[in-house]
């Protein structure tokens, strides 16, 4: 029986799990993927205090050396599901784990396009993260999809690296921050397509060539080696519990609680009006001092 199991070791989970590790509780981090999550596919942060810029991937390094300094019992594993009674009982593949506080740290997962051969095509010439897969297509032509700060952002860097970039914004302007723009503007290689939709994604021998998109009621076509799609995204929430939701976030009060009164939220699954690096560390910090304070009077 564990004090608290965490799910997900994106920043809100993580500093949770050492707010309540230092108070001598018995956690467990439990990461899907990569320690860090999200944080492995933003190529700068300049806005995090106590780096004047630093890459996602290095800050979601130093957070995992903190978990290992720390002695914070963590596995990379898959969370099925979720059954809470009069405890939480968390599934994975091949076991089942037990806790008395839940807190979900479970992020978001990017939005697919919805067009056929996109799941086929990923890893062939689609990705939903530069940072990761840029460096595959080197000096060739490439596609970002998106109108807000992160396909903005991203195209910016993979402008370093491609021989050319073609941004197609559905939008007649971006949604995104000026000074980013202003900076993706002045680069030579790269081309800015407002008021398109991508229609389809197109294949020879299994990996992707082209695509067709519509500007301004005109069918088109683009040759491509990859495109990076940046069109928002979704709340992981997990099967199993019927937490009471904000729209598609979870629902949660000032101490970071869900509806059900053992089950905590932080992070990129609870409704709240930003979703900053920041604001997901305090999130972090208050689910972990709230459980630990009740912990302490049991």
């Amino acid at each position: 029986m564990y004090d608290c199991i965490i799910v997900g070791g994106g920043i809100a989970g993580i500093t949770a799990a050492i707010y309540l590790k230092n108070a001598n509780k018995k956690v467990l981090l439990i990461e899907k993927g990569t320690m860090g999550g999200i944080l492995n596919n933003i190529s700068k942060i300049k806005n995090y205090p106590g780096f004047t810029e630093i890459t996602g991937p290095d800050l979601a390094l130093n957070l995992y050396d903190q978990v290992k300094n720390n002695s914070i019992e963590y596995i990379l594993d898959t969370v099925i599901g979720i059954e809470s009674g009069t405890s939480n009982k968390v599934k994975l593949k091949n076991k089942e784990l037990e806790c008395k506080y839940l807190i979900l740290a479970t992020g978001k997962e990017a939005r697919k396009l919805g067009l056929p051969n996109e799941d086929k095509l990923l890893g062939k010439g689609v990705s939903y993260c530069a940072l990761c897969d840029g460096h595959f297509f080197k000096d060739k032509d490439v596609c970002v999809l998106g109108a807000g700060d992160s396909a903005v952002v991203e195209a910016l860097y993979l402008s370093n690296i491609c021989h050319h970039v073609t941004v197609l914004s559905k939008y007649p302007k971006f949604k995104c921050q000026e000074g980013v723009l202003n900076e993706l503007l002045k680069k030579d290689n790269v081309t800015i397509l407002y008021n398109s939709l991508t229609s389809s994604l197109n294949e020879e021998n299994g990996k992707l060539v082209s695509i067709n998109y519509n500007q301004n009621g005109e069918e088109k076509n683009i040759k491509t080696s990859a495109v990076f799609v940046y069109i928002g995204s979704t709340p992981n929430i997990l099967s199993g519990i019927d937490l009471e939701l904000d729209g598609k976030y979870l629902k949660v009060d000032n101490q970071m609680q869900t509806s059900l009164d053992s089950i905590y939220a932080v992070g990129d699954i609870i409704s709240k009006d930003l979703y900053q690096l920041v604001g997901a560390a305090n999130d972090g910090m208050i689910a972990a001092t709230s459980i630990i304070k009740r912990l302490n009077k049991e």
